[in-house]
């Protein structure tokens, strides 16, 4: 029988992809740092683990046939903390990893954190896994929460194009992966909604959902930096946040694939869509 071991199960994308799962009546081994916080779910059991190569994590994958991998909290130790855990799948004899990636992640990516998942994906693939990367564009919902909290987006995004996808979407896709892994053996996967959208887009199309005056503010690169320094950060922080709308801008997060249809026998969710169902 395959043994499957979900992580994230205590975040949003990980949390929505166990609730799937589990209604689905699939039995499952949870990991998380903290067991007290992770939902307890029906055909599941939880295990401490972190993203390390521990005596505790080894144990905690042991016998783990398929594992679905959650890209770590954003910190500037994350390539490590992922190489790590990798390891520790290896030696516990992982043999198919299932992992969150970024759409159009490269070495040279403008997103700066592109560039982890990228050096993460290398590492899956030179470590001899099966691997399924589910590359994830920049998330509508993200976008929304964006402009209902601040009545605005600001950035360097200029007129670039952004094919936003919905978390639910991905969710949904991963759930279906992890029925079926052998169909998506060695395959990279682009999630990105039907529309490719531009700030001004999707500000006026929350606009006119909610009826809020909500406007887009194409800043500069040095008004991107100047503006985000009322929250502290470190620089790697804000190397993440302002790199958002400049990979937007040079047009790295524009295009469209039929991967989502190609998984559920639907279209991705629009923006238009999702606000209709959220307002």
């Amino acid at each position: 029988m395959t043994t499957l071991t979900l992580t994230g199960v205590t975040g949003k994308l990980g949390g929505m992809t166990a609730k799937i799962i589990s209604d689905a009546g699939i039995k499952t081994r949870h990991l998380a740092r903290s067991p007290e916080k992770a939902p307890r779910r029906k055909n599941s059991e939880i295990f401490e683990s972190s993203y390390d190569k521990s005596e505790k994590t080894i144990e905690a994958l042991k016998g783990t046939d398929i594992l679905f991998m959650v890209s770590a909290s954003e910190n500037p130790n994350r390539v490590q903390q992922h190489k790590d855990f990798i390891d520790a799948a290896k030696i516990a004899g992982v043999k198919h990893i299932v992992y969150t990636s970024f759409y159009n992640a490269s070495k040279k990516s403008v997103f700066t954190l592109g560039r982890d998942h990228y050096e993460t994906e290398e590492y899956i693939k030179d470590n001899g896994f099966i691997y399924t990367f589910v590359r994830d564009n920049f998330y509508i919902d993200f976008f929304v929460d964006l402009c209902l909290h601040y009545n605005e987006i600001k950035g360097p995004a200029e007129k670039g194009k952004v094919s936003a996808v919905l978390r639910q979407d991905i969710a949904e896709v991963i759930a279906e992966i992890l029925k079926s892994p052998e169909k998506w053996k060695n395959q990279t996967l682009n999630m990105t909604g039907p529309q490719e959208l531009t700030m001004d887009e999707i500000t006026e199309t929350v606009a006119k959902y909610t009826g809020k005056n909500i406007k887009y503010i194409n800043e500069t690169v040095e008004e991107a930096y100047k503006s985000r320094k009322v929250w502290e950060a470190e620089k790697w922080e804000y190397d993440s946040w302002v790199s958002t709308y400049m990979a937007i801008a040079q047009g790295e997060q524009s295009g469209l694939s039929d991967d989502i249809e190609r998984v559920l026998g639907r279209k991705p969710t629009s923006l238009s869509e999702y606000l209709k169902q959220k307002i």
